[in-house]
Formats: C-alpha cells, structure tokens, sequence
C-alpha cells in the first residue's frame, strides 16, 4: 500500500490515460510538493497496478504513433482504492521532516557556520512558503476544493516550519554564546 498507488487510482477514477499522461497529470498537479513520487515511480507503479490485477489495460495506436497502454480502474481496483482511503483516513502516517538530520547534526559545526546554515534554512523555508502563496494566488479560481486544501495546509506547515526557525536561531544563538562563554 503506497500515496503513489492511492494517487494514481485517483487519477484514473476520473478518466482513462496512458502512462504519460498521468505523469502530466502528477506533474500540473504538482503532485511531487505534496508527496515523494518522480516520473519512473509513476510508470513502475503503474506497471505493478496492472499485473496486480488493479487496472484493465488496453492496448490503443493513434495514426503513426507508437502503442500506448491505456489504463483503466477496475471493480478490484475501485476496492483497493477505497482501502487505501480507509487507510489514510484513519493512519495519516509520520511527518519526515528532511532537514531534522541537519538540525540533529548542528552542534558539530562551529557558531559562525551553524548561524550560517540556519539563516539558509530560513531563507529556503521563507522561499518555499512564499512560492506557495503565489501558487495560491495563481490558481484561486481554477485549482478544486480538494487541491485549494492541499496546498492550504502545505502553506500553513511552511509557515509554521519559518516561525519555528526564527525561534530556533535565537535559541541557538543564545545557547551557543553560553556554551563558548563557558
């Protein structure tokens, strides 16, 4: 059970598609903000759907081009999907917080350079929150209710991730000047 499975099978509860246009789906989604998927995740995945009995396929030529798969949602993946809700709904899972190994690892370089580095952290919290509210102000009018939340709630964790860094530079700082006092 995977996020990527979940949001393939939402993607072709919608409609049929080819590998590559679910990708394009994923990639105007901005799908990789929200959750760890990259382009041959989406295709192995796919893959792995299908063999496991999830999705019909169904074999389509289109003038010159080449074959192209084209994907459906079965009663068996229609179940999977709603297991995988079920799932979510009620498991949400662990927030990975990738720059918690840096944090956890600071206090082996000197201040200067610790001061330093969680200035850059900041700076790139404050440009990832802020990249954020300009998606929201672009898509106001055409994003859905369902992706206006999604990106809602990563512009409220963004925002949370910049007042606790404020609040941790100062902690540190302090905290360093102490120490090399001692």
């Amino acid at each position: 059970m995977s996020t990527i499975d979940l949001m393939l099978l939402g993607a072709l509860m919608k409609q049929p598609m080819n590998a590559y246009e679910i990708k394009k789906v994923m990639e105007y989604r901005k799908i990789k903000s929200w959750i760890k998927i990259s382009s041959p995740s989406v295709y192995k995945n796919l893959v792995k759907l299908y063999k496991s009995g999830f999705l019909d396929g169904q074999m389509v030529r289109e003038g010159e081009m080449p074959e192209k798969m084209i994907y459906t949602v079965n009663d068996k993946g229609k179940k999977y999907f709603m297991q995988l809700m079920q799932k979510y709904s009620e498991e949400p899972g662990v927030l990975h917080i990738d720059f918690s190994a840096f944090i956890a690892n600071l206090s082996y370089v000197d201040r200067e350079t610790g001061l330093k580095m969680i200035e850059n952290l900041q700076n790139s919290l404050v440009h990832q929150r802020d990249v954020i509210k300009e998606e929201i102000s672009k898509k106001i009018n055409r994003a859905s209710f369902y992706g206006m939340a999604t990106i809602e709630l990563h512009l409220q964790t963004y925002t949370l991730f910049c007042e606790w860094a404020e609040k941790f530079k100062r902690q540190y700082s302090e905290n360093t000047e102490n120490t090399e006092k001692n």
